[in-house]
């Protein structure tokens, strides 16, 4: 297929020369590769993806496919098919003369056309639908005719903006497996668009997270969970109990009611702005033991897990995430930390190792009047 470059993307609307939807953005996808730009809505996610396409030009930067820079060629010259959110099937055509309209535009030879329409239908799982309408297709079917539109020209990149946010619950699901499938079987390198960190998380062989139309991080998706370059993407991917942090004048680090080993190699400074994150799955809820004390404020039963917010010193609403196979402890607990993120002015400054904590002020070890 085909190696994707972006070179110091920039990209602004109106007439601001401070704002730009998109600014220095640098990446590189692999020939083969399923990456998804991430990010909130406004964080020119889809303004880049609109840049690999042709239909925005950028102020500034390039998008080179091989080595070889495609901003002089127009959206139908370049390599690549989009397939837009709401699909832009014409509804007066046949699932046939959709996918076909590309190929005619090009003069194909009729056969070459019914041939690579036919095995293209075959591809998405739709044969036998050919002669169909769009208004007598399911949304999952209508999302597939639009692929099998894109692919049917035979696109050395293939870039999806959001295409499956106009599906249920269900049937998103159902059709991230489908396109994973599909993508995996043609090998094509492939640019996907969301907002949604489990879409992304479930289907990406890497994340590039955006916020502001800045590249927060780039990395696989257990890589950007579990070593979260920023508090942006800290606190925008997955759960996150977000503590304030100090460091003592001994130098201890404490991180909302844990007490930690500073971060190997970190040299945190108590003039930077310390803030910890700590997954749910990461607090230790026990009867007992050595760890903070604290309350059970309120369980949520969540099928194979519980939801369970606490209060301890240093931390109002900490969230921690119980195994439907644990015993819950009763009301008064002790929690701990499995692993601490550390965060330096914004910037993760390394992975704090628990140890033994200080002491706690014992007006959490009373019931509640």
């Amino acid at each position: 297929m085909a190696r994707l470059e972006l070179e110091h993307l920039v990209k602004r609307y109106g007439r601001s020369t401070e704002v730009a939807a998109v600014q220095d953005l640098s990446l590189e996808v692999n020939d083969g590769e399923f990456v998804c730009l991430l990010g909130p809505s406004g964080c020119g996610k889809t303004t880049t993806l609109r840049m690999i396409g042709g239909f925005l030009q950028p102020d500034s930067g390039d998008v080179l496919i091989d080595g070889v820079s495609i901003l002089s060629q127009p959206p139908e010259r370049r390599p690549t098919a989009m397939v837009f959110q709401r699909y832009a099937l014409w509804p007066h055509m046949s699932v046939f003369d959709n996918v076909a309209f590309g190929l005619q535009v090009r003069h194909r030879p009729r056969d070459e056309i019914r041939r690579r329409v036919e095995a293209t239908l075959e591809l998405v799982g739709l044969p036998g639908l050919a002669r169909r309408y769009p208004g007598q297709l399911s949304g999952g079917q209508q999302q597939r005719v639009a692929l099998a539109r894109a692919l049917v020209l035979e696109p050395r990149i293939l870039l999806l903006d959001e295409p499956l946010s106009n599906l249920d619950a269900q049937l998103r699901i159902y059709m991230r497996t489908e396109l994973t499938a599909i993508q995996r079987r043609v090998g094509i390198t492939t640019v996907f668009v969301t907002h949604d960190q489990e879409e992304a998380m479930s289907i990406a062989d890497r994340i590039a997270v955006m916020n502001v139309g800045v590249l927060e991080q780039m990395d696989a998706p257990e890589e950007i969970y579990a070593h979260p370059a920023s508090l942006f993407v800290a606190t925008f991917i997955g759960t996150m109990n977000r503590l304030d942090a100090h460091l003592s004048a001994d130098g201890r680090l404490r991180a909302g009611p844990f007490d930690v080993e500073q971060p190997e190699g970190a040299a945190l400074s108590s003039a930077a702005e310390l803030v910890a994150g700590v997954r749910p799955e990461d607090v230790i809820v026990e009867s007992g033991g050595e760890g903070t004390p604290a309350r059970i404020d309120h369980v949520v039963d969540l099928g194979h897990y519980r939801r369970v917010t606490l209060s301890a010193e240093g931390a109002a609403n900490l969230l921690a995430f119980v195994p439907k196979a644990e015993t819950l402890p009763s009301e008064l607990v002790t929690v701990r930390a499995r692993r601490v993120l550390v965060y330096a002015d914004g910037r993760l400054a390394g992975v704090a190792e628990p140890r033994e904590l200080a002491p706690v002020p014992a007006s959490l070890t009373s019931k509640r009047p």
